[in-house]
């Protein structure tokens, strides 16, 4: 009878560790679903990263186009302000 009695306990610690199993895959197909999502996320956010770096050197470019242009304009206009000047001391 004891005999008995131990098969039936190994069966049992059999199927406890099988579900055991079981439990622990269950659990590792959800978090490679999530580690999925992460780097779904992840590459999504390269794709802004490299398009805002674009966006930055452009912008980068213009502005210092704009502020050559500024500088060039406002010599101009001290230029024209001492002519003007000194066509009124003239006068």
């Amino acid at each position: 009878m004891a005999k008995e009695k131990k098969v039936d306990t190994i069966e049992k610690l059999a199927a406890l560790v099988a579900e055991g199993f079981a439990d622990v895959e269950s659990k590792f197909e959800e978090v490679n679903l999530t580690l999925g999502h992460v780097q779904d996320d992840v590459r999504s956010l390269r794709y802004d990263v490299k398009e805002l770096k674009s966006d930055v050197g452009e912008i980068k470019r213009d502005i210092t186009a704009h502020g050559k242009a500024i500088d060039k304009d406002a010599l101009a206009l001290i230029n024209h302000e001492r002519r003007i000047s000194k066509l009124e001391h003239v006068r």
